[in-house]
């Protein structure tokens, strides 16, 4: 991964649901450097996308999620096309004046489990989510309470942070 043993030990041991992306470790380690984000502080790690539209929405790309002291970065570590500067999604928690978990069901089975983050005037600044779908003709529970769980292990995380 990128050579921080305590890092890579928060990334192997992030749950993979239904999110997970493949991830330029090189690029993920030059993204930290260059935001001056110590590996060794991070606080969690997590598969999931970082969305700014419209909850129903599914076009945001699933990427390692990054939640650190001051703020969450999400990205797979991959250069922009034109400029060549890393392609990422960030936050900064000073910015934030609330934060909120929210879900979305649907109809044919799809689902999100979300943190949302509101800037001043209720302004949405980003949300984390974390995508399950139900098999057809099968109990799907437990993958969706996984999921759920993921998203309330690292709301736990963000709320300590912002409170």
């Amino acid at each position: 991964m990128i050579g921080n043993q305590y890092f890579d030990k928060l990334v192997a041991a992030a749950p993979v649901n239904s999110d997970s992306a493949k991830v330029d470790w090189a690029g993920i380690k030059s993204l930290l450097e260059s935001k001056h984000i110590n590996p060794s502080e991070v606080l969690a790690v997590t598969w999931c996308s970082f969305g700014i539209r419209n909850i129903e929405a599914l076009v945001d790309s699933s990427a390692l999620t990054i939640v650190h002291p001051t703020g969450i970065i999400s990205s797979v570590g991959k250069r922009k096309s034109f400029g060549g500067s890393l392609k990422f999604s960030e936050l900064n928690f000073s910015d934030c004046r609330q934060v909120s978990e929210e879900e979305h069901t649907d109809e044919r089975g799809l689902g999100k489990y979300c943190i949302e983050f509101t800037g001043p005037g209720g302004v949405l600044l980003g949300r984390l989510q974390w995508e399950w779908r139900a098999k057809r003709f099968r109990d799907s529970r437990a993958e969706i309470m996984a999921v759920a769980s993921e998203r309330d292990r690292v709301m736990a995380v963000v709320r300590s942070l912002t409170v």
